[in-house]
């Protein structure tokens, strides 16, 4: 980054594409730019900061920051001498986000074996089986990759 105020147009193209991940994942783009940004400054940034560096509204900068404190990826933090509230990536951000994921897992897989267990219809129940069992896979390799990073960051 060539200061605070301004990126370099490698770091532009990072931020706009980022975006672009975001809006693939469902999210919005406002949402992938801003964890760009985070990403490309290391530095915790302002509300204010976010939406100069990105040309954005405060109000999307905020709703968009939610989001991405609800992924658990970014925090809030203090800065000495500065009443503003600073964000910045957390710690471990992607065994975060995993281990976020994974919470939800085993709740979507009791809904659908419940419902497994309450539909009479076999081909209905094949299909939830499969569901139940995808569920499973999903908790098997999120666990997996969170004991892979957790590794990497004890190194």
């Amino acid at each position: 980054m060539t200061g605070k105020n301004k990126l370099g147009k490698a770091e532009q193209d990072f931020v706009d594409r980022m975006g672009i991940v975001a809006e693939g994942d469902g999210l919005a783009r406002i949402t992938g730019r801003i964890w760009g940004l985070l990403i490309v400054t290391g530095d915790p940034l302002t509300s204010a900061e976010i939406a100069d560096l990105l040309v954005i509204s405060r109000g999307s900068v905020s709703t968009n920051i939610r989001t991405l404190e609800a992924l658990e990826i970014i925090e809030k933090r203090t800065v000495a001498g500065d009443r503003s509230a600073h964000y910045a990536m957390c710690k471990q951000p992607y065994a975060l986000l995993i281990s976020a994921q994974m919470k939800r897992f085993p709740a979507n897989r009791r809904i659908v074996e419940q419902a497994a267990e309450a539909i009479d219809r076999p081909d209905v129940r094949e299909r939830l089986n499969d569901l139940s069992s995808f569920y499973a896979l999903l908790e098997n390799a999120h666990g997996d990759m969170l004991k892979t990073l957790e590794k990497r960051s004890d190194q």
